[in-house]
């Protein structure tokens, strides 16, 4: 048979209880000694029914001296006195008690009585002896019941008294016998106190023994590990990434040297002891690619990872992956050359893809749009070779103008080609300045005037205030220039060609208006693609690349072109540019 070893906290345990069962028994059985001693209703009830006696035979001598001729007899005075001492008797505790003695009833039969008595107060004189008589009449019932009321509390009175003795006996006797288990259990708790402490201090020598063991033992540990962690920061510190780690608060407990390097002006605010948060947000206000931004609120619940530019630095890879111990690791990476060799891989393919479309649309247009020209110029030259002497001078030089017409054609279709090749290319960039457009527009409807030879163009008045824009003059000149020749084009010879300047919350802007056949709504969305025409544009010469090549000359300068027509009613382009004064705070550029 197995004996199960008993915990070694159940005796004082069990001890302990009885200590305090029967300190809380002693306790009670005294309070309620007291309680009961307190409890005096049978004494009051017999002092009021004592005082209702003597209220109700003075009221009936006052009702007879008063008949008798006494002037001083007052039995209204004693009448209230009385109905009082009832009152007292009717109420609380005392109606509870004589309830439970049976004389509830009575009382209120004294009551009754008394409310017979109170008209009749008033009939009270001398020689009223009939009133007197019909008064004590109805004390005498009253007088009697109080007697018997008073009897019967005062046997009760006695019997409560000898049962309360009896009571108080049995709860001294028991008190006692707590006291003696009081006694009793403390001798048990001392006992086991004594012993307690015997096994506490065995327990403490034992422990110190094995304390000595534990703090060698802790040392050689503490000396491996720490040889290891020397190891493990030599490796961080000479590593060629950037290392952050922080323990299971949160908290930045680590830091490499090539953090400090890799971003110094952020690593001022990661100081030892921020938390993980803090961190996050530092490297978000240093990031402007966004892709931090779309972290999860809570980091440490996944890996974290994502590239970083850092204006001025370059790219970054952080990395951020949960430890074992529940802490956190970051690593940043410098992924520039990558970046770089990335960007120019999709310049080039993008750069590829565009010389390759333009070369096929190039080779399209070469065979649709240079054959007329080509086919005038050859037809006009047989022409001449044939009949050139029978010719007048007047026809021929209508002949040599339709040459030249055709030559200039083709060697606009030839410039326009070539400049959407630099285009693709990227070879013509933006030389950027602060310039008056309006000197810019008055010299181009002045020199676009002279070479066609109209004065159609007209530069809508306004005051001479220059209008500062940041553009580069000869891209806005060349922009202007193919603006002003479709307009020309595309409307009748007797109207005007409007130019307007002026600026708004977008910029500077310069408006070319013509009151021409307008552009349908459908072709308005395609009007700035390349070799796209507009079908009610088919009976004019062109190739469709004048408005894709401004445009694309008006964004590399940050600006853009747009339109608005309505068919029969004219278009207006109008070219947006950035304002000097706003351009020059983003660039940097002095004033």
């Amino acid at each position: 048979m197995v004996w199960r070893r008993r915990p070694a906290y159940a005796l004082p345990a069990l001890a302990m209880v009885a200590f305090a069962g029967l300190l809380t028994f002693s306790l009670v059985r005294l309070i309620q000694v007291e309680q009961d001693m307190r409890s005096n209703v049978s004494e009051n009830m017999l002092w009021v029914i004592t005082q209702a006696q003597v209220a109700s035979h003075r009221l009936d001598e006052e009702v007879h001296r008063l008949t008798l001729g006494d002037p001083s007899a007052r039995p209204a005075l004693r009448y209230d006195v009385l109905t009082s001492r009832l009152v007292l008797l009717d109420e609380g505790p005392q109606r509870r008690y004589l309830a439970a003695l049976g004389f509830a009833e009575r009382v209120d039969d004294a009551f009754e009585r008394l409310a017979a008595i109170e008209p009749q107060l008033d009939a009270i004189a001398s020689d009223a002896v009939a009133v007197a008589d019909s008064i004590h009449a109805e004390l005498k019932p009253l007088m009697q019941d109080l007697n018997r009321i008073a009897n019967a509390v005062m046997v009760e009175e006695w019997e409560t008294t000898g049962e309360r003795l009896d009571r108080h006996r049995d709860s001294t006797l028991q008190v006692i016998a707590s006291v003696v288990g009081l006694m009793l259990c403390g001798l048990a708790l001392g006992y086991l106190l004594i012993s307690a402490l015997r096994q506490r201090r065995a327990a403490q020598q034992a422990l110190a023994e094995h304390r000595d063991q534990l703090e060698v033992e802790v040392e050689r540990r503490t000396q491996d590990l720490e040889a290891a962690r020397h190891r493990v920061a030599a490796a961080i510190d000479t590593a060629p990434d950037a290392f952050a780690a922080f323990d299971t608060d949160g908290r930045l407990a680590l830091v490499n040297p090539k953090l400090i390097q890799m971003l110094p002006e952020a690593s001022r605010a990661l100081t030892l002891g921020c938390s993980l948060e803090h961190a996050l947000a530092v490297l978000r206000e240093c990031d402007d690619n966004g892709e931090l931004e779309d972290a999860a609120n809570d980091p440490r619940e996944r890996t974290l990872r994502c590239d970083l530019h850092i204006p001025e630095l370059g790219w970054l890879q952080l990395t951020m992956s949960a430890s074992r111990d529940g802490g956190h690791v970051m690593r940043l990476a410098d992924i520039t050359p990558y970046k770089q060799a990335t960007e120019a891989l999709q310049r080039a393919l993008q750069r590829e893809r565009g010389v390759s479309d333009f070369y096929r649309s190039f080779a399209a247009m070469v065979s649709h749009q240079f054959r007329t020209p080509l086919a005038v110029i050859d037809s006009g030259l047989q022409r001449l070779q044939r009949r050139g002497e029978r010719l007048g001078g007047e026809e021929r030089q209508q002949r040599y103008r339709r040459l030249r017409d055709a030559v200039a054609h083709m060697t606009r279709l030839v410039g326009s080609s070539l400049t959407a090749a630099r285009l693709d290319g990227g070879q013509i960039e933006a030389a950027s300045t602060r310039c008056d457009l309006r000197q810019l527009a008055e010299q181009c409807c002045r020199l676009h005037g002279e070479a066609s030879g109209t004065s159609r163009i007209h530069l809508s008045p306004s005051d001479d205030a220059p209008i500062m824009a940041y553009c580069d003059p000869v891209l806005v000149e060349q922009i202007l220039t193919n603006l002003l020749s479709n307009a020309l084009k595309y409307s009748p010879d007797d109207s005007a060609v409007e130019v307007c300047l002026g600026h708004d919350e977008a910029g500077i802007y310069c408006a070319v208006r013509d009151y021409g056949r307008g552009i349908d709504a459908a072709d308005q969305a395609q009007l700035f693609a390349r070799f796209f025409r507009s079908s009610n544009a088919t009976d004019q010469p062109g190739i469709g690349l004048g408005l894709n090549i401004a445009r694309h000359l008006a964004r590399i300068q940050h600006g853009d072109i747009d339109v608005h027509s309505r068919p029969g009613t004219g278009t207006t382009f109008r070219l947006l540019l950035p304002h000097a004064d706003t351009a020059a705070i983003e660039t940097g550029e002095a004033q």
